[in-house]
């Protein structure tokens, strides 16, 4: 009994044979063609697959190439605006500045006039001051000797002397 099992039998690979053929041709007609497709449309799914993602790649580098030049332009204009202010802030300081000197030696030169106009009515109130003290001594030297007259006439010259003097001289 043993022995059966390993010992071929004709019949029974004949059957198998008969089997594995029929088997294979209802296979090979009814779902080989199925099962390709299948594979079929598997592989061109993965293969549109793979195409979209390297297009979407493709997209995606471009688009970052666009966005580090929009990035480097934009750093570019930025810089430049930068420089811009800088420029027009300096020439805003130097206009500043200028104008502030220029009102400073227009002060200046307002106190100078303004000394120097102080300085002409003290003289002149000074001149003023020693012509009523020169009358006042000449008139108390001389009360009867002049005539109010002469008396006005020596004050005119004595007067007219005094301009022709300068500042801090005195007459003897």
């Amino acid at each position: 009994m043993g022995l059966k099992l390993i010992t071929p039998d004709v019949g029974m690979i004949f059957w198998t044979v008969v089997t594995f053929v029929l088997l294979a041709f209802l296979l090979g007609r009814f779902a080989w063609k199925p099962l390709l497709q299948v594979l079929e449309e598997r592989e061109r799914t993965i293969r549109e697959s793979l195409e979209a993602a390297q297009k979407a790649r493709a997209e995606a580098d471009q688009t970052l190439r666009k966005n580090q030049e929009v990035l480097a332009a934009a750093r570019k204009e930025t810089a430049a605006l930068i420089e811009q202010g800088k420029r027009e802030a300096e020439a805003l300081r130097l206009e500043i500045v200028t104008q502030a000197r220029k009102e400073s030696q227009d002060l200046i030169e307002q106190g100078k006039k303004q000394v120097q106009y102080e300085q002409k009515r003290a003289i002149e109130q000074l001149r003023s001051q020693v012509a009523d003290l020169a009358i006042q001594a000449a008139e108390r030297l001389i009360v009867g000797s002049l005539d109010d007259t002469k008396q006005r006439a020596l004050l005119d010259e004595y007067v007219k002397s005094l301009p022709a003097m300068g500042p801090g001289e005195t007459t003897r």
